[in-house]
């Protein structure tokens, strides 16, 4: 569980290199609570990883709700086995503990709906616009602005899903590694209050997995498609045993990335998509008619 010693009710030391200064979760609270969010937020200066301390209590039986948001993660992670680097102050980085009530099996589209709710959020506080990148990235300019990790599983006799998100907000927080490939709100010329950015997000999240759980992903699935980055291009999805190239046509409903082969059309459930620049090796995969 968390450490109360280690939680801040008011505005955190350190924090505040956002347009309006340092996250304050007593303000954070209100806005939730007014927009009807019944999130309980807890704010901790630094940890090793929000999406392990969110995972821990989901284990532990941790209702549904819980937001653990940190200035500073010493080994923050993203999908795949990526790490999370960040600078503290720089970023808006936190895990949510939801409990779906739809089979596992259902849960292909959640990151999908995670990314369109952080990308509207996004643009709600007075970011950038943003785009999304299948399966869990939202895009400024092209480039990585945000990155989504969900974790799924079966903790405390009941299912849960653990959403980890990371949004890169002061230019300087960002890992100088990754070159071109990412950005941050200030530096797209959108700087952020920290506040009003977890509040729009939060929310935003709240309102897409309440679309999500009454219907699934289809009643989202056009807003989702109307921000999708690099749409009727031609990509390549990077895969464990080769790549494949193709169209982006956009996603299935159980979140599968919509691929043009030739006269056909893939539907690859995982991957890493870029655009295309290189020769492809075709493997199989679900293959449809158009």
């Amino acid at each position: 569980m968390i450490n109360p010693s280690n939680s801040h009710s008011a505005k955190v030391a350190g924090w505040g290199r956002g347009a309006g200064g340092g996250l304050r979760a007593d303000l954070l609270s209100q806005e939730l609570a007014a927009a009807g969010v019944p999130y309980r937020v807890r704010l901790q200066a630094r940890v090793p990883s929000t999406q392990d301390l969110v995972l821990a209590a989901a284990r532990a039986g941790e209702p549904e709700g819980l937001v653990v948001i940190a200035d500073h993660q010493t080994r923050g992670r993203g999908r795949a086995g990526h790490s999370w680097i960040d600078a503290p102050g720089t970023s808006l980085m936190f895990s949510l503990l939801w409990r779906p009530i739809w089979p596992v099996t259902g849960w292909g589209s959640l990151s999908l709906t995670a990314g369109l709710a952080v990308a509207e959020g996004i643009e709600a506080a007075g970011g950038p616009v943003a785009d999304v990148k299948w399966p869990n990235d939202c895009l400024a300019g092209g480039r990585k602005l945000a990155g989504i990790l969900v974790e799924t599983g079966m903790s405390a006799g009941s299912a849960s899903a653990v959403v980890g998100v990371g949004c890169n907000v002061a230019w300087a927080g960002v890992d100088p590694g990754l070159g071109p490939e990412a950005t941050a709100t200030d530096l797209e010329g959108s700087p952020v209050d920290l506040t009003e950015l977890a509040g729009a997000v939060l929310t935003s999240l709240h309102r897409r997995y309440r679309e999500w759980s009454a219907g699934g992903f289809d009643a989202l699935r056009p807003a989702w498609t109307a921000r999708c980055a690099w749409l009727g291009r031609r990509v390549v999805v990077r895969l464990p045993d080769g790549h494949l190239e193709g169209e982006m046509l956009g996603v299935d409903s159980d979140g599968s990335l919509r691929l043009g082969v030739g006269r056909g059309e893939v539907l690859v459930p995982a991957g890493d998509v870029s655009r295309a620049g290189g020769p492809a090796l075709r493997i199989s995969a679900r293959t449809t008619g158009r």
